[in-house]
């Protein structure tokens, strides 16, 4: 597995641990996170998810990664989880799913300047988006050398309120920016977590995110 790929298993591993922090209790009966992800498809760019109901572009010329290592991540965040021995996080991996993940091509040698991730968690227990993105932000500012840029606000997508936070961090790829972006649709997370290594792919990142669209 790639370091973009242990990278994007980091986040989704905190977004599951995120939700899990703020659910409470609920009954109703959904799709499973595998099922969402499976109402996805592409038509060039263009991203449909029936169940959730919306539809996006995606970053335009990125290279999208392939089914088996979308897979591959799945599988390892819930062996991960049930190594942890934690029944809650256990629960909130098995109820994750990627959607899509894109990334530009090699720029000057350097094999990972930016990725768009989109993913899913199916809620077992309802949580509101504000809830879901601050337990997120509590767990992410527990990372060495992260720090929020801008703290959690609410932003609007395709009609529907997001919430959303910047960090600012460090690897041994350099100095990286992150985007969390987070709303709780049909009793589903929908999430976005964008790693910008500079500031040439804002332009696209920002278009792509301004396409989203609801039903």
């Amino acid at each position: 597995m790639g370091k973009e790929l242990k990278l994007f298993f980091r986040l989704v591993l905190i977004l599951c641990i995120a939700a899990a922090l703020c659910a409470v209790a609920v009954g109703q009966k959904l799709p499973s996170a595998d099922a969402i992800a499976a109402s996805g498809s592409f038509s060039g760019q263009l991203y449909t998810n029936t169940a959730l109901g919306f539809t996006m572009l995606a970053p335009g010329g990125w290279n999208f990664y392939t089914a088996d290592q979308n897979s591959a991540l799945v599988a390892r965040n819930r062996e991960n989880a049930m190594m942890s021995g934690d029944e809650t996080l256990k629960t909130a991996a098995a109820n994750t799913q990627v959607l899509f993940q894109a990334m530009p091509p090699p720029v000057a040698g350097r094999d990972l300047n930016a990725l768009f991730s989109c993913g899913v968690e199916r809620l077992t227990k309802p949580a509101t988006g504000e809830k879901y993105i601050e337990a997120n932000k509590n767990l992410v500012l527990r990372r060495s050398g992260v720090k929020v840029t801008k703290d959690i606000h609410s932003i609007k997508l395709g009609g529907v309120n997001f919430s959303a936070f910047d960090v600012e961090g460090s690897t041994n790829k350099g100095t990286y920016r992150q985007r969390y972006i987070a709303t709780v649709r049909k009793s589903a997370a929908l999430f976005f977590v964008i790693t910008l290594y500079d500031d040439k792919q804002d332009v696209i990142v920002e278009h792509s995110l301004k396409s989203i669209s609801f039903r």
